[in-house]
């Protein structure tokens, strides 16, 4: 079945110095693209029998999994190569054996030279698209040679044929004839089809990153029936150009269904990273675009500074919280509570939310260095909501079928919104993908924390190419480079609250590792450093509630207060102003905890009401929220 068992590894032995020609004729010019199937030699082995047309089994009852969520660990399926001979044509197997078996799997740190093999494309038609693309090449170091301008239409979505004429066929030419990449026909086999394709003997571009102004989708085309699939749910020729263009070391490809992704991370193969193995099969293509040129100069400023100083901050996660294994929603949520276990266990400070609705606007959470949630149709929450809750590099993903539908308005989807307010990394859906076929934000989360850079992190969470993925975000952005200790000792004498974040994932660190005890003295020793600001104070008072020692009293209650004098944002002051009032509540000091939001609602009416400051607040047992 084509649409999920299709995989290209093949095996291709030596690399020529131009395989696209004919080993007689040097001269000979690359293999041209046309819209028909390249020729290819004929097979050794017998003549292969004409595609079936038996009535299938529907392709959605053979394969639930992509109707509905898929269970961790689902095996997914490839083509492996057939080693015996170099002219055998690759089988489908289950997954579970080797994608790239001849080809060491890199360890991680060894892909910072994806910038020494990424390509930057703009499109000169519009007038912002050149000034980024220049502007982000300068700020990465990229070489003029690797800036590429291409003509294409100025509207988000195109047609196919506007697609292969305008975006990939230049683009490949221009690969060509730097000598940067070189195809020869081969002849793959999927169950009883042929077919013809080209495909890449080597590829010095790993990476490309589309700059606003080259469209972002392809529209669906009911008149071309070209695939090998008839389920129609699954048979779109729709696409993110981006997921489209991942495919780019690969012609021939039916352009209805998907190709599943050899880089999803389903950690049997081992760890895969970017390399030349990888590059002659897929290609990680993100877009720097956004609802303004000043949002993308935004974007590129901000990851690289993230990347100096280490991203740091509050990690939300807003899970519906589905439960029923036998619910095929589930497995979105069991993504989500696996990124929040991971970051968890990295020492995060995790705002988990699992009602079945989205955090509410007037959730006062600030200083977001992640968001992982969904499912709303467009964006809603506080992530439109005055103030722009992110930090300088900020991550943050909405799963919804539609999220980018548009990445250039403010107000439509959730892709354009979160990066208009302050999200500076983002993914998202153009068309309808289903939900196996979007990203897995366990594994993005834990791609991620690995130190992964931002397209490998996306693209091993992916199962489907030629589908609706867009990556929204610098490529090269490794929001974790610096490592944590490094990061602490750029700290002032007076802690911002970005050195305040990592000291209190230091701490974090330190007490799941066993070398902090997790009693009062213990934590209050550790946060005990010079110059610490309102985050570091707030967070000590949060974990010492958290332990629930009534000893703690006065020292929770003084760390409030010290944390609601040092706030400048109000948002941030009614937060730790609440949680002070709750704690007052909690513990039969109701004439304090009234006193408290009667502060709040006098210094900050307006505020006040924007956050649901109202009171009196009723005695529980709860912890406060985090952030």
């Amino acid at each position: 079945m084509w649409a999920f068992v299709f995989g290209i590894a093949l095996n291709h032995g030596a690399w020529a110095d131009n395989p696209d020609a004919s080993t007689n004729s040097p001269a000979a010019s690359p293999v041209p693209e046309t819209n028909a199937a390249p020729a290819a030699p004929a097979p050794e082995s017998p003549t292969p029998p004409p595609p079936t047309n038996a009535a299938a089994a529907p392709f959605l009852e053979s394969h639930p999994e992509l109707a509905t969520p898929a269970e961790p660990g689902l095996a997914n399926l490839s083509l492996r190569p057939d080693t015996s001979s170099t002219n055998a044509a690759p089988e489908v197997t289950p997954s579970g054996s080797e994608i790239f078996p001849e080809v060491p799997v890199p360890q991680i740190g060894q892909t910072q030279g994806l910038a020494d093999h990424l390509l930057v494309v703009y499109n000169k038609d519009d007038p912002d698209s050149q000034p980024l693309a220049d502007y982000y090449a300068t700020r990465r170091n990229i070489p003029a040679e690797r800036v590429l301008a291409i003509s294409c239409p100025l509207t988000e979505e195109i047609t196919r044929e506007q697609y292969d004429d305008d975006i990939r066929s230049p683009i490949v030419s221009y690969l060509c004839q730097k000598n940067w990449m070189a195809r020869s026909p081969r002849r793959a086999r999927i169950g009883d089809h042929y077919l013809d394709v080209l495909v890449a003997t080597h590829n010095d571009i790993w990476a490309i990153v589309l700059i606003r102004g080259v469209p972002l989708k392809i529209a669906p085309d009911p008149s071309d029936l070209d695939g090998m699939e008839t389920e129609p749910e699954l048979q779109s020729n729709a696409a993110a150009v981006d997921s489209e263009l991942a495919l780019l070391p690969v012609f021939g490809l039916p352009k209805g269904g998907y190709v599943p992704n050899i880089f999803f991370d389903d950690q049997v193969a081992g760890i895969k990273h970017a390399c030349p193995a990888l590059a002659v099969n897929m290609v990680f293509v993100t877009r720097l675009d956004g609802p303004t040129p000043t949002d993308v100069r935004r974007m590129i400023d901000d990851t690289l500074r993230a990347e100096q100083t280490r991203l740091a901050g509050l990690a939300v996660v807003d899970s519906r919280g589905f439960t029923d294994v036998k619910d095929g929603y589930t497995s979105g949520d069991i993504w989500m509570r696996g990124a929040r276990d991971q970051l968890a266990r990295d020492g995060w400070d995790v705002k988990f939310d699992d009602k079945p609705d989205v955090l509410p606007a007037t959730d006062p959470c600030n200083q977001v260095a992640i968001y992982l949630g969904w499912y709303h149709d467009g964006a809603i929450g506080p992530w439109i909501t005055p103030p722009d809750r992110f930090v300088p590099g900020a991550i943050a993903y909405h799963l919804h079928s539609f999220s980018a539908m548009t990445v250039r308005s403010d107000t439509a989807g959730w892709v354009g919104p979160l990066i208009a307010h302050g999200a500076d990394a983002t993914m998202g859906m153009v068309y309808e993908p289903y939900l196996a076929l979007t990203p897995h934000v366990d594994i993005f989360t834990r791609r991620m924390l690995q130190g992964d850079c931002f397209a490998e992190a996306a693209y091993a969470s992916e199962r489907a190419l030629s589908w609706m993925l867009t990556v929204v975000g610098d490529p090269l952005y490794r929001p974790f480079r610096e490592p944590l200790d490094s990061a602490l000792a750029q700290a002032g004498l007076h802690h911002t609250s970005h050195d305040d974040w990592l000291l209190l994932l230091k701490v974090e660190r330190e007490i799941l590792a066993g070398r902090i005890a997790y009693k009062p003295d213990s934590l209050r020793q550790a946060l005990d450093v010079p110059g610490v600001g309102a985050v570091a104070e707030e967070g000590l008072a949060d974990l010492l509630v958290n332990l629930n020692d009534s000893s703690a009293g006065p020292v929770v209650e003084k760390a409030y207060q010290k944390a609601l004098a040092s706030e400048v944002a109000p948002v941030d002051r009614i937060r730790v102003g609440l949680k002070l009032a709750q704690y007052y509540s909690n513990h039969g000091q109701d004439a304090q905890a009234q006193s408290q939001l009667d502060s709040l609602r006098n210094l900050y009416p307006e505020d006040a009401k924007r956050f649901g400051v109202s009171g009196p607040l009723v005695p529980t047992s709860v912890p406060p929220p985090r952030r």
